[in-house]
């Protein structure tokens, strides 16, 4: 049966940028790029509407996931806001980093209460450390054309670490997620996502919709302006503050219940009904 859809009217006015979430939101459930969310994506730019993908992914793996000719038109909103940097009409960067005893402090938990998880210490999105060599290109790299930079733990802590990502490889996390809760400073926040399979933990300052103004700020398009979509507790803090904001069929009650608007679910190109309709309003 379809889903009752609430989609945007652009019959009087329009969003001045777009901001999309990737996993489960703009990417199917097979993790792919749909042709006419493709298709969609380009009709937007050449009618000069900038484009940013807010994603919890590195920027090492998305060439592999939208293609070169996507992040070329897009900027970029990278590891739940903590690294951002403008392109395609957009200009700024932001680096935010992770508190360092918070960072080490994970680092050892996940250990002692999740050993059989991967896990990587990311520092921009190329950069990275491991706790396991094993299976890096299919975990964490993505991108055949080149080898991932995979550094030392404490090289990438003299650095500066932006993320740690947790990968439970197929186990529920919430046990080591509890204990993260606990024990990090009020500096750090640690998002499930997936089940509790997977943990993001980040600067509690650093947002999806903080690193987007920054990018919008430099064409002054305000966050009221923008048509954002999201399915997960990391895209909260940019439907919240989006103007324009939609919810895929498949997002958690959370995000749906704050959302202005619902599409249908990323395995029915939900995001790319909506961008369709705006190409229309426009063309």
């Amino acid at each position: 049966m379809w889903p009752l859809l609430n989609l945007p009217d652009f019959s009087t006015q329009t969003p001045n940028a777009i901001a999309l979430d990737l996993d489960e939101t703009t990417l199917n459930s097979k993790g792919q790029l749909d042709n006419r969310t493709h298709v969609a994506l380009h009709a937007i730019y050449e009618l000069g509407i900038p484009i940013i993908i807010a994603t919890s992914r590195p920027e090492r793996v998305l060439p592999a996931l939208v293609g070169n000719d996507i992040l070329r038109i897009s900027s970029l909103v990278q590891m739940n806001g903590t690294v951002a940097c403008g392109r395609a009409g957009l200009n700024g960067n932001l680096k935010i980093n992770i508190d360092l005893d918070d960072a080490r402090k994970c680092w050892d938990l996940a250990e002692k209460y999740a050993p059989w998880a991967h896990r990587t210490l990311e520092v921009d999105g190329t950069q990275f450390a491991v706790n396991n060599e094993d299976m890096i290109e299919e975990l964490w790299a993505f991108d055949q054309t080149t080898s991932p930079t995979v550094i030392s733990f404490e090289k990438a802590m003299k650095i500066g670490p932006a993320k740690i990502s947790i990968n439970g490889i197929n186990r529920n996390l919430e046990p080591l997620a509890i204990k993260l809760d606990q024990e990090l400073s009020n500096k750090t926040i640690v998002f499930r996502a997936a089940s509790e399979l997977f943990l993001n933990v980040v600067p509690i300052e650093a947002t999806k919709s903080k690193a987007a103004a920054c990018l919008l700020k430099s064409a002054r398009i305000s966050l009221a302006d923008v048509l954002s979509f999201g399915d997960d507790f990391v895209d909260i803090d940019l439907i919240q503050d989006s103007g324009w904001s939609v919810a895929v069929e498949n997002a958690i009650p959370e995000i749906k219940s704050i959302a202005k608007y619902r599409t249908a679910s990323n395995d029915d190109n939900g995001v790319a009904i909506v961008l369709e309709r705006l190409v229309f309003a426009l063309s």
